[in-house]
């Protein structure tokens, strides 16, 4: 069985808790209105990166898996540039002051950024947005990225170290937990199964559905 490595994730970015009525009745119920759509890391980058990831997810996984299942979604981007900074040190990578210098791992994240996709609704249908226009133009605000960029990496680091065997299944899995998707369809087409509009009036709303 040929196994599709077109895993590309799609995260929930804002929420609204929205009530319809439905025979008379109010019913109550989540609806995204705006996405994140994450194209996966292509072997170059993993190759260039895959010591930081190792150490990421191990550093996380160390502290049993009740901490990584709870904790790790949060705080993986924060645990990643930890352990990005101890390989540039460990390798000597110092500027004339004696502080370390970390290169690597900003581009990761650069490459991350670069390889997302915000998705919000617009008048003609749905937007893509770079995530850097997404903030600016205040369709998500930093907190938003951060979460989403955090639940990137925990992602990258389960699916990424793992077998080609076991990569769709532990994607799944790890998507689930992020209350995430994997989708093997391209931007345009995921943005064409989405609906165009919502008519239901909104009660609440929330910036970000990855667990805390």
């Amino acid at each position: 069985m040929k196994i599709d490595d077109n895993r590309n994730l799609v995260i929930p970015v804002v929420t609204e808790r929205v009530t319809s009525k439905v025979d008379g009745k109010d019913v109550v119920e989540d609806v995204v209105r705006i996405y994140a759509f994450h194209t996966v890391l292509s072997k170059a980058v993993f190759d260039a990166n895959y010591r930081a990831l190792a150490s990421t997810k191990s550093a996380m996984a160390s502290k049993g898996k009740h901490y990584l299942m709870s904790a790790g979604p949060r705080i993986a981007a924060l645990t990643l540039r930890d352990e990005g900074l101890r390989e540039a040190e460990s390798r000597g990578n110092f500027d004339a002051n004696g502080q370390v210098i970390d290169e690597s791992t900003d581009a990761f994240f650069a490459e991350i950024k670069r390889l997302t996709t915000i998705l919000c609704p617009g008048p003609n249908g749905w937007e893509y947005l770079p995530v850097d226009s997404a903030i600016k133009g205040g369709k998500i605000d930093e907190e938003d990225w951060q979460e989403v960029e955090s639940a990137i990496v925990f992602f990258s680091c389960h699916v990424a170290m793992s077998r080609k065997a076991d990569r769709q299944r532990i994607a799944q899995v790890t998507a689930s937990l992020l209350d995430s998707s994997i989708t093997s369809s391209t931007l345009t087409e995921f943005a064409g199964s989405l609906p165009t509009s919502t008519q239901v009036a909104p009660t609440t709303a929330t910036h970000s559905s990855i667990p805390s």
